[in-house]
């Protein structure tokens, strides 16, 4: 037996419903989807606290955690292998040979230009509307890993870690929004040409 009685309109047009649209820099002028993708997309936000002791605590107290860290990533696998998002994989590594050729990396700290401005993802709810999930100034950190297997598709695992810059120590990592409907800046252009 169910103990849910009654579901309000506003609560069954909110499901998220399928799988998201991903979107790397949205709104830039280097605007490009991540298609096509396998699995959906994940975004998780994390905040570390940290309890304050003082003598005659009994527990955790209200007021008394400032937040130490914070972190924001949005998980993706995508199946297409072209170049441009090996480089994803791996995007300090050095492109030779107009873009045919991807290395190892050189030692030291990565530009400013390997990371993206921002990983969007839209996910439609029941109403027809979406949820935008931005993390912002992205980049994969992880391995890259190539697989190639009789009857399946090579897959590509990124996971997209949100950064401050050095001039906004305590900026926006991630925002999510309500919107009405989304287009990507190309497929516009494109339809007003």
């Amino acid at each position: 037996m169910s103990i849910v009685k009654n579901l309000t309109k506003k609560e069954i047009e909110k499901i998220q419903i399928d799988e998201g649209v991903i979107v790397l820099d949205y709104g830039e002028t280097t605007e490009r989807p991540l298609a096509p993708c396998r699995g959906g997309g994940e975004f998780t936000a994390t905040a570390t606290l940290r309890d304050i002791e003082f003598d005659g605590r009994n527990g955790k107290t209200a007021g008394l955690q400032p937040i130490e860290e914070q972190a924001a990533s949005l998980k993706v696998t995508t199946i297409c292998m072209s170049q441009e998002n090996l480089k994803l994989a791996m995007p300090f590594a050095r492109i030779e040979d107009d873009g045919k050729t991807i290395k190892n990396p050189k030692m030291g700290v990565p530009e400013s230009g390997n990371y993206l401005k921002n990983v969007t993802m839209f996910c439609r709810t029941l109403d027809g509307e979406y949820k935008k999930i931005v993390v912002y100034n992205a980049m994969h950190e992880g391995d890259i890993s190539a697989k190639a297997v009789q009857k399946a598709e090579g897959e590509l695992a990124l996971e997209f870690a949100a950064h401050y810059t050095v001039d906004d120590l305590d900026g926006d990592l991630w925002q999510i929004t309500d919107v009405s409907e989304f287009t990507m800046r190309k497929a516009a252009e494109a339809s007003h040409a």
